[in-house]
Order: C-alpha cells, then structure tokens, then sequence
C-alpha cells in the first residue's frame, strides 16, 4: 500500500505540474479528478464495511478423528460496492497442543453477492478444534486504504476418539455380581429367569419351559416370557487425563488412551456388562457418571470428557490426591479400568496404596520408544499396554484445494456469531 500511495501522490504532482504548463480545463478537471478520487475511494470503502455481515458455519456433529470436516466463513455483500482485494486472517489451534496457527487467506468481494470460503481439516487425533476470525481487511480498488473490521467470530468443533486402539481379545470378565445387587436392563432382554423383561405371543422356534400358562389360560392366546439382562455392578473406567509434555507427543499419547477407553466401553458393551465413567474437574473433583449399557448411550458423556482441559504437570499431585481420595471411597464397581498416558512410579504407587488393588486394570500407553520392561518391572498391577501411533506434525492440518471434498451447505451448521 505504501508503494501505490507513493505512486498516486507522484501522479498528483504531475497533474499540479500539467495544471501549470498548460492553460485550459482539462489540465482543471484532471486536477480536481484526481484529487477527488481518493476522497471518493474512501466513502465507498467505508459504505461497504458496513454493507458486509460475515457468519461462521461448521460440519455437523459428530466428527470422528480421521473425517475430514470444514469451516466455512460467509461474507454477505448487501450494497451494489464491491472489492477485488479482501483479506481475512483466522486461527486454529487443538485443545490437546494449544499451540496456535494463524492463517490469511485472499478473497474477492462481489456486489450483492455471498462468499464462502471453505477451510476443510484432517485431524490426527481428538480433542477440541478452535477456531476464531480474528478480522477482516477489505481494500479500496486502487489499494490506496483499507477498512480493518476486528471480529471475535469463535467456534469449536468436537473431534471424538475412534476406536482404533487394539486391546486384548480376553482380559479379565467383570465378576457377576450377588443376587441382592443385581440391576437389570430397561431397554435389552436377557436370558435370567428371575426378573421378567416383556410378554410377547407366542412364536415359531420359542421355547416352551417360557410360556406363561397363568397368563395364556386367561388371554386364550399362549404368551410366552422374555427373561431380563442382568447387569452387573460393572466396571468404572476412570482417566488420568494429564499433559505428560508440551510436545505433539503428549497430544498423540492422549488420544490413544480415549481410543483404549472407547475399544473398552465398546468391549463392555457387547459382553452386556455395564460400566460408567469419571472425569475430573479442578473445581468439583471426580465426577461420575451414570450406568451405560451401550456405547451409543456413553457417547454425551465421552464428549464431555474430551473438552476438558488436560491436567497439567504443575497439578499432578492435586489431581493423584483426587484420585487416591475417589478410589478409597466405597464404591459397587467390581473392576476399575484406570486410562493413562503413561504408568509412571506416581501412579504406580497410588494404585498400590489403595484398598483391593487387585479391582485395577491399567491400559498404559506406550510410545514407539518406551522401553516396555521399564515400565512393568516395578508395577505388581495388572497392565495392558496400548501402542502409540508413530509421532507426526501437525497434529491437524488444513488441507490442499485439490483435496478437499465437496460439501452440501445442508451439511454445515452455523457456529460462531454474525458480526
């Protein structure tokens, strides 16, 4: 911009100089063009600052690690101006990392016209994106000046772990619990005599040891029993969500434990055992969740797990005291699942401290590098070790024009705030 109002003012000189030189109107009417034109320049560039209304829009929840999804940044032109020359600048960073990534892109600014600039991602691992419009500069057509419009457009997008992590195909059931402590199941049926589930008429193939007779005599109709689905006292899956580093590695380290913990509820969930979750809040300490049956029903709960803040190393202490108070406490869960980026001694140590040690199951990640017997050597826990995917960067990336692929606006929900 300097450049060109160096050359416009040079311009004027000539002009003053051709007004001088030359004895007629046009050497006038050139003058007073040229330095009207600036003045007019700059009431249309303010007239379209604020003919535009830029919105923000995201891909439909929910978004699995690995799906590519996209922002869309909307600029509606409501006068008959326009620009060739509009720039925005956004940022993005990963809950996981928080190590921020601004970004300008370049558009044109059509007249009575809406804009759409698509920014589509691939993300490595889960955790929460962010994103905010930090503003927008739109250029007069001989770039002379510029109106900035600061905006605080933010947004996020939920990226929930998949369940990729590999577990072993047979690792300790959850123990059936007493006749006393027994919990059926409201919305599956089950092969236990002692609780009626439904009442259904009676067809091929059933078996004849179901048949309500008492009911049947009176319906005139055979009516056969469906047995309930007992659930057990279940497991509790319980994360040690820290920052183990600053790094990348640290981000991929916490992915692959929400990956074991979702291959575990999915697990739980097809042996009908059931299991609840915990999450801790620096504020409220561990909180619990309800009882799932099914991964599907455990999906709201995992969502809120992912956008809390990773512990970081300063608190470890606090939040192993939260832990170690929690798990002294009585509680009916016959197994506790403990998720952790890494089994050091700290935890190590809580564990063993704890009453029933032998309730604990550890799914412990293990980087590329770790040396597995350093971590097992010292441990008398149960432990099943979960491999990290190989360290990569970015752990989120934009993707190239070429392949990003082509969405419905139907498939966009509008995030942020208008301007």
């Amino acid at each position: 911009m300097i450049r060109t109002k160096l050359l416009y003012a040079a311009l004027i000189v000539v002009l003053s100089l051709f007004f001088v030189l030359y004895r007629g109107n046009l050497s006038l009417e050139l003058l007073i063009f040229g330095l009207a034109l600036p003045v007019i320049l700059w009431l249309m560039l303010l007239r379209l600052r604020f003919a535009l209304k830029i919105s923000l829009f995201h891909s439909k929840e929910p978004i699995l690690k690995g799906q590519i999804y996209q922002w869309s940044i909307q600029v509606r032109n409501r006068s008959f101006l326009s620009t060739a020359h509009a720039r925005v600048t956004v940022e993005y960073r990963n809950s996981l990392t928080d190590q921020p990534t601004e970004l300008t892109l370049e558009l044109p600014v059509l007249s009575h016209n809406t804009q759409r600039l698509r920014l589509a991602f691939h993300t490595v691992t889960c955790g929460v994106m962010q994103i905010r419009v930090k503003k927008f500069v739109i250029y007069d057509p001989l770039r002379l000046f510029r109106r900035t419009i600061r905006l605080s457009l933010h947004d996020t997008i939920v990226i929930m772990p998949a369940v990729t992590a590999l577990l072993p195909e047979e690792w300790p059931p959850v123990p059936q619990p007493d006749a006393d402590s027994t919990e059926y199941s409201k919305t599956q049926a089950g092969d236990d005599p002692s609780e009626i589930f439904d009442l259904h008429v009676y067809r091929e193939g059933d078996l004849v040891s179901r048949i309500h007779w008492k009911l049947s005599s009176k319906l005139d109709t055979l009516m056969v029993k469906e047995y309930s689905m007992p659930l057990s006292a279940g497991c509790l899956l319980l994360t040690d969500y820290r920052h183990i580093s600053q790094e990348v590695e640290s981000a991929l380290r916490i992915d692959a434990m929400f990956s074991a913990m979702s291959a575990a509820a999915a697990q739980l969930a097809e042996q009908n055992s059931a299991f609840a979750m915990t999450a801790y809040h620096p504020t409220h300490g561990m909180q619990v969740s309800d009882m799932f049956s099914a991964l599907s029903d455990a999906a709201q709960w995992l969502r809120y797990m992912v956008r809390q803040i990773p512990v970081m190393p300063e608190k470890r202490a606090m939040f192993l005291q939260a832990i170690s108070d929690f798990l002294t406490e009585s509680h009916p869960y016959e197994r506790i699942l403990i998720f952790t980026p890494q089994l050091d001694d700290a935890l190590t140590e809580t564990l063993l401290s704890l009453p029933n040690p032998e309730r604990f199951t550890v799914f412990a990640v293990l980087s590329p590098d770790d040396p597995e017997s350093s971590v097992s050597s010292e441990s008398t826990l149960r432990w099943i070790p979960i491999l990290m995917q190989e360290p990569v960067h970015p752990v989120y990336q934009p993707m190239r024009e070429e392949d990003e692929p082509d969405f419905d606006l139907e498939e966009l929900v509008e995030g942020g705030a208008d301007l």
